[in-house]
């Protein structure tokens, strides 16, 4: 019997995160997968996110610089409507603490790996997200896997992201309380 649903149906859009709760999400998940494609510590996809609501972090676009387990701001503001839009204009993203993209340059991963280079970065992806989710729900937070306007997507990070193609979304929040629940 399923007791309750994995993904997120609805974030609470009045509420918060901490950045602590963000960070450890971050650095659970990107400590490396073992994989025979992989050398050891290389990740092929890069994390964009656009954070809302996190306690301690301005609004806005950033980078997540795995070396340092550091965000750099990228464009800061509210970007809520922008989120919504990228999300294939579904509620969840724009209701979210906090939108994790997954961008890779598949340009340089498709020189490397050849016909298999999408689907490591794919693969790579899944592994990353499944562990966002039980970081995100290890510390009693949503999480829910998201298509997106692919194209959009690497033009609202540009220039940063150029040349870049999204490959994964990942929204990440406080869950909506029904009545009953």
């Amino acid at each position: 019997m399923i007791h309750r649903r994995g993904s997120t149906r609805a974030f609470d859009p009045a509420a918060s995160i901490a950045l602590a709760e963000l960070s450890t999400v971050l650095d659970c998940a990107t400590r490396g997968i073992p994989a025979d494609f992989l050398a050891p510590g290389a990740q092929v996809n890069d994390l964009y996110l656009i954070a809302h609501s996190v306690q301690g972090l301005a609004p806005g676009a950033y980078f997540f610089r795995r070396e340092g387990n550091t965000l750099e701001p990228l464009k800061l503001g509210k970007f809520r409507a922008e989120a919504h839009r990228l999300g294939l204009e579904q509620q969840l993203p724009a209701d979210a603490c906090v939108d994790v993209f997954f961008l890779a340059d598949l340009h340089r991963i498709l020189e490397g790996y050849g016909n298999r280079g999408y689907r490591a970065a794919q693969l790579e992806a899944g592994a990353i997200g499944g562990k966002m989710y039980l970081a995100a729900y290890a510390q009693h937070l949503g999480a829910s896997g998201l298509t997106f306007f692919d194209d959009e997507v690497t033009q609202f990070f540009s220039p940063h992201a150029k040349d870049k193609s999204a490959i994964f979304l990942l929204a990440i929040g406080k869950r909506l309380k029904r009545k009953g629940q």
